[in-house]
């Protein structure tokens, strides 16, 4: 017998936000554990007020992956992007080390650069005013007041240089934050430093990128990628295939969530099927980590399945509360691009992620599309989602402040 639900029915968590929508007693269910965990509300995933909350206390503040430092591998070279709606220029300074900066001239606010390339010094497109590689402002022609005088001399250059967006590295990967926050970066990674070491991810590249513009919430595909419970059927004849002898956690000390799952052969970066022949195992991996693939995330937005033989890396970036933008890389050590044999082999490993992205990809996009219904709900989760629950009470801790006097607690 079907279910009577209510229209205009506010109960049971549906996408109908609430006015005080950060009050923390409309995220007490959610807290619960045991046979009473549950995700987040449904607004969390629909409502702009909430996604702004989220970019303010999240995303502005933690650490987010945006790029990989090989994108910029020579002094001079320029990458230009954007994350979270703000331009950004990626530059190798004549010192090797990557910056970041706002790619907003300190004049009048032109964009300086557009695509990628290489250069001596940023030279903006409008009044040609310049800047080195690290940013220092170099000069600015014909830049006087009504008199002839300078209104940049060497008593004030200093204040004119490039805008620098707070940055580091890790792994070959490169990392950045708007806002002060409360980690460092190595503090932020946690265990992922010593228990990925041997993998050597910063001698690995990029050998292809698939971007998906998602109409979804950023933390849908999130979701996916820890929900165990999806696996023998969103992934049935597929990645549900793969036979697991054991999953090891690795305690967890920052935004990190680090699994071993150990296996008799090959890599999850592929599927056990013939056909899907791959690379040899990395031959510095640690012996007890040679038979097994890691499944890893760092939050906001990272994750990574990282086998014997490369890294599978996805990054989910919001764009606004109902949409968000999926880049899958796929990463090979630099030994491996050399080998005659690599383009055959590697398309093994495309041809699976065709095959399993895709899966999941399709998955989100529906999940998101009902939960736009006004009947939609969320059920109670079950024991193969506590990662899910996990999420769900992380993004609270960050985005729910307590009132003066109240405490966020189940009830």
């Amino acid at each position: 017998m079907a279910t009577r639900a209510g229209y205009e029915d506010r109960a049971d968590l549906g996408n109908a936000e609430p006015e005080d929508i950060l009050s923390p007693r409309h995220y007490t269910a959610v807290r619960r554990d045991g046979r009473l965990m549950r995700s987040l509300p449904l607004w969390c995933y629909t409502s702009e007020r909430f996604w702004e909350a989220e970019k303010e206390r999240i995303f502005l503040r933690r650490w987010n992956l945006i790029e990989r430092e090989e994108v910029v591998p020579n002094v001079g070279d320029y990458h230009s992007m954007t994350f979270l709606g703000v331009p950004m220029i990626l530059v190798r300074g004549k010192d090797e080390k990557v910056r970041v900066f706002a790619n907003t001239c300190r004049h009048r606010g032109a964009m300086l650069t557009t695509g990628s390339g290489n250069c001596k010094a940023f030279r903006c497109p409008y009044h040609f005013w310049s800047y080195g590689l690290d940013g220092r402002f170099i000069g600015a022609p014909n830049y006087n007041d009504p008199d002839g005088r300078p209104l940049i001399d060497s008593t004030n250059k200093e204040e004119f240089g490039l805008a620098e967006i707070e940055s580091g590295s890790w792994g070959g990967f490169i990392f950045i934050r708007f806002k002060e926050g409360p980690q460092t970066l190595e503090q932020h990674l946690g265990a992922f430093v010593e228990s990925l070491a041997s993998h050597r991810l910063e001698d690995m590249v990029c050998a292809r990128k698939v971007v998906y513009e998602m109409d979804a919430n950023w933390k849908c595909f999130v979701e996916n990628y820890i929900d165990a419970y999806h696996i023998p059927y969103v992934h049935k004849d597929s990645l549900a295939q793969w036979k697991s002898q054991e999953s090891i956690l690795v305690p967890s000390r920052g935004q990190e969530y680090v699994v071993f799952v150990r296996h008799d052969r090959g890599s999850q970066l592929l599927l056990p099927f013939p056909g899907y022949d791959g690379f040899p195992p990395m031959p510095q991996i640690d012996p007890d980590r040679v038979k097994g693939t890691y499944f890893v995330t760092l939050k906001p937005g990272m994750m990574m399945t990282l086998g014997n033989d490369g890294a599978l890396l996805f990054q989910s970036e919001p764009i606004s509360a109902q949409k968000s933008r999926l880049t899958v890389s796929s990463l090979f050590p630099k030994s491996y691009l050399k080998r005659e044999d690599f383009e055959r082999l590697s398309q093994n490993y495309y041809r699976r992620n065709d095959i399993v992205v895709v899966e999941d990809k399709e998955i989100a996009l529906r999940q998101y599309a009902g939960i736009l219904s006004p009947y939609a709900r969320i059920a109670r989760l079950c024991s193969q989602e506590t990662d899910v629950h996990g999420l769900a009470n992380w993004v609270i801790d960050q985005v729910v402040k307590p009132e003066t006097g109240e405490t966020i607690a189940a009830e």
